[in-house]
């Protein structure tokens, strides 16, 4: 979970000390009802009698403070049972203390010596195996003879339970919830172990420590299969006269006739609670907390065995669970984190915080693990999912989780670990886009998390949606270049450059262009547009009109038409045809109306042709502005990038943030020197002179500025305000610039291959100094053959510094985001330029 374990060693012990204790242990055991597994000094005021114990805090085990530290033996094994059996020399080979496995399949431990030689019983040895198989034989012999009051009690249970679905059930909390919202100031975990992150135990170590052999194998696929023997909490006798034990808030737990009791009697023994209406939960329900309560108070037990051995896992604390989830759930109506993410009722956007419970599939390997480690066959063996697939709990239900690139790596590398926690930002749920219940999921559905908006959590943090539900902050080194979205960044803009476009071409690639070199570039295609689209329409006019042509019918010969059949004619068509290509033939016999309704019909037979044209022009521009058509469209965006550095990290890392599209009140809005918090970010790769490698981040819709104060102290470590640079600063070996860029003014004395794709011009000061300057563009692509002229003041901005040798003239790189003016507006670069001019005149 994110912490180094800690190897603990157990003190080798005498035997005086085993049998004292023991003997102490037998003389207790005859006075309690309640029997645990493993007594560790717990002194037990338990009254005489046959019920089961009352509820003991896991967290609260009273010492006997009367021995000294020389008689209280720490950390040797006690035999769990004092039994006559045990002195017994036969090896029985049964399910033992593990409840689940045969003896043989136990860890076995080998035996201590103390210093005199002496051998002193440990975990593993034959004889507490012998004894505690020799117990349960006791147990199955009473209980085979008192079968018929363990019948008794399951056949009442199942009575009351039915008469129990017939009434109406009135809520009453649990203890367990009663305690948690009682407003008292809870102990928290990590204050209860004293501050101990989880260690990690041999199985000799935990079985000392009062950790029971069953529990050291439960994970969070054998947990609902758990069972636990009943003969290890609750004396034999109260078990055979009940036929069964009475738990917290009054549930009734009936064993099955060999003496254990799992998930199917923990619902009948929920079902039983007062305050359950068993009418409101399934048996799927009560299964499903079950496994994921017996993982938990398992887990707390192997990882703090010196507090909570044999205290977490027990028929009580189950139950207790139980039932405080059946309050919070059903009577409550307060639902946990994934149960509101499947049901679409919430985002699983917002922040959360779940444990890694298991593992689908590792992504390319070729071994792929169910939940618990089985192999699970994929869906498709044709297409293999490069990406890890995981399961994640929040502690009340669990999802499948599809993991990107890096986090698949980090799996592999066993950096995410079963058990372990992660805080989660911006995951996306995929799949069924239905609300469903988890308990009845579809396989489809599953979350995807990234790796920038995912980190390993403390061991302590409560699952669930974390309190602020917004991203958290992370530095920007940490990022992944193919890590998915990022969250949230605390940056400083050190440089603002002018607006780039990105042009995409159709055969593929792309270009950057100055703002000079795109309305260069505009302009053109433009023209070019423009001339392509007229000689596009004449052809397709020139078609039109010849298809009009062929299409005309030949008309008869006119013949004569006299008034009666004139008056007859009221339709367009009808009057167009008998007039034909001569309007005035019959116009003089036509009527007002009829006149009329002929014109009305040429103007529709024009504006049908019109509209025909204009479709065939329309799909034929369409087809030349296609990525193979004569004319096609460009494809442009603007693009405003900023140099930026984190201020989480020391100074000197700068980073590049690309803003596409930007709108102008955030250009206004966005500062040299300014610290922000910038939110919902992406990263892609960015490659550096020397081959290397660094993460750049983009903008997207989503992207929001936080603007937040800092001290000028503070800025002025990561910040240097724009300069106008001397010639001479510039012929110092050891200068250095912010961001490797400078500003700086000069005339143009002479051009070096001024027609060539990399031309190059000199610059001087006025004082016999000289800075050459090399573009990596030609002056005509780039829009500067009217501004870059022999006796020229100019004034640029953004010149790199590439580190060559400044003899006998320094070399700057004029690159797309160099600017050249004739007229600077910046306030340094003005006083220069009018200092330079002053000085030539």
């Amino acid at each position: 979970s994110g912490t180094n374990y800690v190897e603990t060693s157990l003190p080798n012990t005498t035997p005086t000390k085993v049998s004292a204790l023991r003997d102490s242990n037998e003389a207790r055991l005859q006075k309690s009802n309640f029997i645990p597994p493993f007594i560790k000094n717990v002194k037990l005021d338990t009254p005489n009698s046959k019920t089961a114990s009352t509820f003991v805090p896991p967290f609260k085990k009273s010492r006997n403070s009367s021995k000294t530290e020389e008689e209280e033996p720490k950390h040797h094994f006690i035999p769990p049972f004092t039994n006559p059996c045990a002195t017994s020399s036969t090896k029985k080979h049964t399910a033992g203390v593990t409840g689940n496995k045969p003896a043989e399949d136990v860890p076995r431990v080998t035996l201590a010596e103390t210093a005199s030689g002496e051998p002193v019983m440990s975990p593993g040895s034959e004889d507490p195996a012998a004894e505690a198989a020799c117990m349960e034989d006791t147990l199955s012999r009473d209980l085979f003879q008192h079968l018929h009051n363990v019948e008794l009690a399951r056949d009442m249970q199942d009575m009351r339970i039915r008469k129990k679905k017939r009434q109406t059930i009135l809520p009453l909390p649990g203890s367990l919830f009663l305690k948690k919202s009682s407003g008292v100031t809870r102990i928290p975990l990590k204050s209860a172990v004293n501050g101990k992150p989880p260690a990690r135990y041999t199985p000799k170590q935990l079985y000392g420590l009062g950790v029971p052999l069953n529990v050291l194998e439960i994970t969070s696929e054998t947990a609902g299969s758990f069972r636990f023997s009943l003969q290890q909490f609750v004396k034999l006798e109260s078990l055979t006269d009940k036929g069964g034990i009475q738990l917290a808030d009054g549930g009734w737990l009936i064993p099955r006739n060999d003496g254990t009791a799992g998930k199917e009697e923990f619902y009948r023994a929920l079902c039983d609670t007062t305050g359950v209406d068993p009418k409101l939960i399934s048996e799927e329900w009560v299964y499903n907390h079950y496994r994921w309560i017996v993982w938990k108070q398992a887990s707390m037990e192997r990882s703090f065995p010196e507090q909570l051995g044999s205290l977490c896992l027990t028929p009580e604390q189950v139950l207790l669970q139980l039932k405080y989830r059946y309050d919070i759930e059903v009577d409550q109506s307060r639902r946990p984190a994934l149960r509101k993410i499947m049901e679409r009722d919430d985002t699983a956007a917002k922040t959360l915080i779940l444990c890694v419970c298991g593992v689908v599939s590792r992504g390319s390997s070729p071994q792929k693990q169910s939940l618990g480690g089985v192999a699970a066959p994929s869906s498709d063996p044709q297409v293999e999912n490069p990406f890890a697939v995981v399961w994640l709990t929040d502690g009340w239900y669990s999802i499948k989780a599809q993991l990107d690139g890096p986090l698949t790596s980090m799996l592999n590398r066993g950096r995410l670990p079963v058990g372990g926690k992660l805080i989660i930002h911006g995951a996306q749920l995929v799949g069924s886009q239905d609300a469903c219940s988890p308990l009845e999921a579809p396989e489809s559905i599953m979350l995807k998390i990234f790796a920038n908006s995912s980190r390993r959590a403390r061991w302590d943090s409560k699952l669930g949606f974390y309190r602020d539900p917004r991203p958290f902050l992370l530095p920007v080194s940490s990022l992944y270049n193919s890590g998915g979205p990022v969250g949230c960044v605390d940056i400083i803009i050190l440089r603002s450059y002018p607006t780039l476009w990105m042009e995409r071409k159709p055969e593929g690639g792309t270009v950057f262009r100055s703002g000079r070199a795109e309305e260069k570039e505009a302009r053109r295609y433009n023209v070019h547009k423009e001339k392509a689209m007229e000689i596009l329409f004449d052809k397709i006019q020139a078609e039109f009109e010849k298809e009009e042509r062929d299409n005309r019918k030949p008309r008869s010969r006119r013949r004569t038409i006299g008034d009666q059949d004139i008056k007859s004619l009221q339709d367009g068509e009808e009057l167009y045809e008998a007039v034909g290509d001569d309007p005035a033939y019959l116009e003089a016999h036509l009527t007002e109306q009829q006149a009329e309704t002929l014109q009305n019909y040429k103007r529709l037979l024009i504006e049908k042709k019109q509209a025909e044209l204009q479709d065939r022009y329309r799909r034929a521009v369409e087809t030349a502005e296609d990525g193979t058509g004569s004319c096609p469209k460009r494809d442009v965006a603007p693009v405003w990038r900023l140099s930026i550095a984190d201020f989480m990290e020391k100074p000197g890392s700068v980073y590049q943030l690309n803003i596409w599209r930007p709108p102008s009140e955030l250009q206004s809005l966005l500062k040299e020197g300014c610290r922000y918090k910038v939110y919902n970010l992406t990263t892609t790769d960015s490659k550096k002179q020397g081959g290397n490698t660094t993460v750049q981040l983009s903008g997207t819709k989503k992207t929001q500025f936080e603007d937040l104060q800092a001290s000028e102290e503070l800025l002025s470590t990561y910040f240097q305000p724009r300069v106008s640079a001397t010639f001479i600063d510039l012929q110092d070996p050891e200068f250095h610039s912010l961001c490797g860029e400078v500003d700086l003014t000069g005339y143009v004395i002479s051009i070096i291959d001024g027609q060539g794709f990399s031309p190059a011009f000199y610059l001087t000061d006025g004082k016999q100094n000289f800075v050459k300057v090399r573009c990596f563009s030609s002056f005509a692509q780039s829009g500067l053959e009217d501004v870059i002229k022999p006796s020229v003041l100019l004034a640029l901005s953004n010149l790199q510094l590439r580190g060559q040798a400044t003899s006998p003239t320094p070399v700057l790189y004029a690159g797309d985001l160099t600017v050249f003016s004739t007229n600077p507006k910046e306030v340094h670069l003005q006083e220069s330029f009018s200092q330079l001019k002053t000085l030539v005149q």
